[in-house]
């Protein structure tokens, strides 16, 4: 840390957060869709967390765990997004309107394995512990602190999705190599 950095004055709350935005808003956007699925709701959600995090930045105890804040709130935003989302899906569903959401299908495109339809099949718990792991690259303890769960539990939850992705990952493999061999003519 240079001496500049410590004698120069801290950010306005506006300045901090257009910086956090700028450097942050698109990373908590993948977060958010590969936690939903939904590129509209993770926009939505990312934004939400940025007006949070406005209106609670006197709260802040170290404003450089503003990016932290941000993603944990997204991660929250997410888990009540679909909390939410199932809780009508269910609602609907015993009203008799038969709408299939709850499990995605994993019939996609035959040129690639979709992994994010595998993995919203995940138990919300281990998907979230995936996705903060390996695909924003956070630590163990990073992610354990940013969900409020031990660095056990992550490592376990980690430990344990391959086995559970595996069997829909293949599937989906089998079903795009069985689309590939029927659309070849080969058999003709």
């Amino acid at each position: 840390m240079s001496a500049d950095s410590l004698s120069a004055p801290p950010l306005s709350r506006h300045d901090a957060l257009a910086l956090l935005h700028q450097r942050h808003y698109s990373e908590l956007v993948r977060l958010a869709f590969a936690l939903t699925g939904d590129w509209n709701l993770a926009e939505e959600l990312a934004q939400e967390a940025f007006v949070r995090a406005w209106r609670s930045w006197t709260n802040l105890r170290n404003q450089q765990s503003a990016p932290a804040y941000l993603c944990t709130t997204v991660v929250n935003l997410a888990r009540t997004s679909l909390r939410r989302r199932l809780r009508e899906t269910r609602e609907m569903q015993e009203a008799g309107a038969a709408r299939d959401t709850a499990v995605p299908e994993l019939t996609g495109p035959a040129t690639r394995v979709d992994v994010l339809r595998a993995l919203a099949c995940l138990p919300q718990r281990k998907r979230e512990c995936v996705v903060l792991r390996y695909y924003l690259d956070l630590s163990e303890t990073q992610t354990a602190q940013a969900l409020g769960i031990s660095v056990g539990t992550v490592k376990s939850q980690t430990a344990r999705a391959p086995r559970q992705l595996r069997p829909l990952l293949v599937q989906d493999e089998a079903t795009v190599n069985r689309l590939g061999r029927g659309r070849s003519g080969s058999d003709d």
